[in-house]
This record gives structure tokens, sequence and C-alpha cells, in this order.
């Protein structure tokens, strides 16, 4: 903590006003296979991104872990008191700095950003990424510099992708995209019977997350069977 823990501890009971619970769904929308679970009814209808993501991540998890491996950096609870600040979740003491969290929020929210080019939109991921990040702290298990530099650490990664993403073309293929979302279909199908996060409060946020992508990807697998379809009658027709 050292010349954070001023901070951390400000923020730490800033944040307690506002509830357990926001900041258990924030946390949630941070989580790894969660996040992962959100971009499945991007496949195939936006390759590129989902391409460009998926790159991301694999640098994020090399980050990430790579950092905490080196530098076993102590958690507020193995430094301060209990008593001394606000405590949400699991008591974890380890593998602090960076935030894995801050991470995967950062990137998702820089990825998309890339692909569009709407302010609001923009803005919105930013916030959402941020406040994922302060949840962080807000629950006692990370300093602030953990997620500051998880924060920019993921949104650098996500720009370094990008080019490497345009150049590396055969993740935008039907067939790698199709193994990517075989994969993550079998994940938010895993998220509606499985509770992943630590948190009991957030098993419904997790199951309508992963029942909202998975109705979404049912629409664009529809969708995309009605335009084949009407393609090949249009081929037929041409033909008689």
């Amino acid at each position: 903590g050292g010349l954070g823990t001023p901070l951390f501890l400000q923020l730490n009971h800033i944040s307690e006003r506002a509830g357990d619970f926001i900041w258990i769904g924030l946390t949630t929308l941070g989580d790894g296979l969660v996040v992962c679970v959100l971009l499945l009814p991007f496949v195939r209808r936006k390759p590129e991104l989902v391409w460009s993501m998926v790159l991301s991540w694999l640098l994020v998890a090399l980050f990430v872990k790579g950092i905490k491996n080196l530098i076993n950096v102590p958690r507020p609870l193995s430094v301060l008191s209990a008593a001394d600040f606000h405590v949400i979740g699991a008591p974890y003491r380890f593998n602090s700095f960076p935030s894995g969290h801050a991470a995967v929020a950062a990137t998702f929210a820089a990825t998309f950003c890339l692909f569009y080019k709407q302010k609001w939109l923009r803005a919105l991921l930013v916030v959402v990424a941020l406040l994922i990040g302060l949840s962080r702290v807000a629950m006692g298990l990370h300093w602030v510099t953990d997620v500051l530099v998880g924060f920019l650490g993921g949104w650098s990664l996500a720009i370094l992708a990008y080019p490497i993403a345009a150049k590396l073309r055969f993740g935008v293929s039907p067939v790698t995209q199709t193994i990517i979302g075989v994969i993550l279909l079998a994940a938010a199908v895993r998220m509606l019977f499985v509770n992943h996060t630590d948190y009991e409060q957030a098993f419904r946020l997790q199951q309508a997350i992963a029942l909202g992508s998975l109705l979404l990807t049912a629409g664009n697998i529809y969708r995309w069977r009605l335009s084949a379809s009407g393609s090949t009658s249009d081929s037929i027709g041409k033909l008689t």
C-alpha cells in the first residue's frame, strides 16, 4: 500500500455509502468470464472486433499473471486491520498488483472505442470501466495503484492488439470465428447454472448477462439463416 494507503482508505470509506450490491454488480462486469460472454453476440457479426478483443485478452492475461507471479504484492487485508476498512466478499490477501478486473474492463472499453465512433458510447464505456476499477477499491480488494496500472495496462494492450489483429487475418475467418463462438457459447451456458463469481448476490446478474447474450446470438443466427435461404432462393430463381 505504502503512499497509497490514505487514498485507498478514503475511497473505500466514501464508496461504502453506495451499498455492497452496487459494487458487487460492477465488479461482476469486470470478471473475465462474464466479459467474454458479453462478446458472444458479436461473433461473426463483428469479426474484426472479436478477433482484436481475443488477442487483447491474451496479452492482458500474460501481463496480469506475469506481474502477479513476479511481484507478489500483499492486498489491503494483509497490511491493514480489517476493522479499518470495508471488505466485501472473499478475504483475499495476496497477488494484489495489478488489478485483473481493471485490466479486463479497460481492454473491453478500449477495443469497443476503437471500433465504434459514437461519443456517447465511448464515454459510457470509459465511465463503466473506471467504476469497475473503483469497485475493487470499494470492496477492499485492491490498492489504488493496482487499479491504475491494471487500467492503463489493459487500455494500452488493447491499442497494441488492434494492428496485430488487422495483420493476422485468419482470426476473422468463419472457421476461427465459429471456434471462438462455440467456446463463448459453452461459457454462457455454464454461467446460467454455475456461479462463477465469489458473490451469491451476483448470480442473478451473471445469469441475466448469459441469457441476454444467448438470446441476442440466437437472433443473429436466425437472421443469418433467413438471409442464406433468401440468397439461395434468388439464385434458384435466376437459374429457372
